[in-house]
């Protein structure tokens, strides 16, 4: 294909959603499809700052952006979190994928500081073009590690080929149990990484020593256990506000158990935001009583 054609492939599929929006059901259609390929304006929640990020027809989130529109992608649990990042100093992306977390609290919020793990090679190199592409290099560290209780190397499965950005990557056999291709990774617990930040200066590589975690995301498909267990002092120490998806709802006690008894727990509307004491979706908040004064005027 030479440039002529790309550059025809991409405008037919920026003129397909001049007039039309698809919805989220359709976008892996999309992505197959009409196939866009560079950069894509993205809003993560109405009334917020827009940022970008690349896709070589491979990435569901940014193809949410490219078909659904603005606000498209997990509306309520950005929203909130756009609302929660703009008070927040030190903000953390357990499971950062692409990147649309991270990008999403530091231009919501231009002083915060974000530190993203991405373990997944792959993956981890198309968040560094989002970092660069946003010019948040000096702002966002991206750390090439998995979390967990403690030091060591686990094994990455990865459901799908190397050509797929797959959000579903797992340490978890229970998860993918017929795994694409798997690759070893290092894990860390965030304790001991706080803990030791002048050892892993270079991995940081932003000039900022993270005094301490004032909001978390948490995305790791089944292991956020054993991400908390290595977060014990973070949590006792910080009371860092954070949002986990939780895909089996039987663990979500044994998370609480972890968080503490002065920590409650909200379940996330994805349509519209708003906090539910009823169960719906997968990503809950998890907040100290101290800083319920953050939410108190979230709508």
């Amino acid at each position: 294909m030479d440039y002529v054609d790309f550059a025809a492939r991409n405008l037919m599929a920026v003129e397909a959603t001049r007039f039309q929006r698809f919805s989220a059901s359709e976008v892996p259609s999309c992505n197959e499809k009409l196939r866009y390929r560079g950069f894509v304006n993205c809003q993560a929640a109405k009334g917020e700052d827009s940022f970008v990020m690349f896709t070589n027809a491979d990435d569901v989130v940014a193809g949410h952006y490219m078909y659904a529109g603005p606000a498209s992608f997990e509306t309520g649990t950005l929203k909130l979190w756009c609302h929660l990042s703009k008070r927040s100093e030190w903000v953390f992306d357990v499971g950062a994928f692409t990147g649309v977390f991270s990008l999403a609290a530091a231009t919501a919020n231009p002083s915060c500081r974000v530190m993203a793990f991405e373990p997944s090679f792959v993956t981890y190199s198309r968040l560094l073009v989002n970092i660069f592409g946003n010019e948040l290099d000096s702002r966002i560290s991206p750390m090439r590690f998995g979390l967990g209780m403690e030091l060591g190397e686990l094994e990455l499965r990865h459901p799908s080929g190397v050509y797929v950005m797959a959000s579903g990557e797992s340490f978890l056999n229970t998860h993918i149990s017929d795994p694409w291709f798997t690759e070893k990774v290092p894990v860390i617990s965030l304790d001991h990484l706080l803990g030791n930040q002048e050892v892993y200066r270079k991995q940081i590589v932003i000039d900022s020593n993270f005094d301490r975690v004032d909001l978390i995301k948490i995305d790791v498909e089944g292991f956020e256990i054993e991400v908390l267990k290595g977060m014990r002092e973070v949590i006792a120490r910080d009371h860092p506000i954070a949002i986990v998806e939780i895909l089996d709802t039987e663990s979500i006690g044994s998370v609480l158990d972890l968080f503490g008894s002065e920590y409650h727990m909200k379940h996330i509307d994805e349509d519209s935001g708003r906090l539910m004491d009823r169960p719906t979706g997968t990503n809950k908040l998890f907040i100290h009583r101290d800083q319920l004064g953050t939410i108190s005027d979230y709508i």
